[in-house]
């Protein structure tokens, strides 16, 4: 449990991290795609990307101190995640077509793949979570190659699992 564990907080913290700074990189284009979702008005969906912003940093933060505050970390990813899902199915429902920038400026619009991703991330926090109350909060002492290998494992999956609809679009 202890690796899974680990692994699970590599995983949120690098996916959120890219998230975050590439949202950063163009905090304009993220507004606007939230605005392009039509769920609140545009000064009320301009604070909203901010206040989405900061919590990606704090789940990045959360997770890389670990301790007692790594529940919290995975917790708000897991809510961030369920917000972004339920926003994400909203626009697909309605037939919205517009882009997500769920990891930076990007023209491709919202699809199906893209809450499919998300679940993704969610059952890792979601694992995260597990694997807190399976160990007691013990995060437990890895050696160091250990971490290396879980890294080199979350990454792999996080790099992936990002590329997921390009991945699918290979196979049509």
């Amino acid at each position: 449990m202890i690796y899974m564990l680990a692994f699970c907080r590599v995983a949120i913290g690098l996916v959120f991290a890219i998230s975050s700074v590439g949202k950063a990189r163009d905090i304009g284009k993220f507004q606007q795609a939230v605005s392009g979702f039509h769920l609140l008005s545009r000064q009320v969906g301009n604070l909203a990307a901010l206040l989405f912003l900061g919590g990606e940093f704090a789940v990045v933060l959360l997770v890389a101190i670990g301790g007692p505050l790594l529940l919290y970390g995975f917790v708000l990813a897991l809510l961030l995640l369920l917000i972004f899902c339920a926003a994400l199915a909203s626009v697909l429902s309605r037939g919205l077509r517009t882009t997500c920038n769920c990891f930076g400026s990007s023209n491709k619009p919202v699809t199906l793949v893209d809450i499919w991703r998300n679940v993704g991330f969610l059952l890792c926090a979601v694992g995260g979570c597990e694997a807190l109350i399976w160990t007691r909060g013990t995060q437990g002492s890895l050696e160091g190659i250990a971490w290396l290998f879980i890294a080199l494992g979350a990454g792999v999956f996080v790099m992936i699992w990002i590329q997921l609809g390009e991945i699918v679009q290979l196979f049509r």
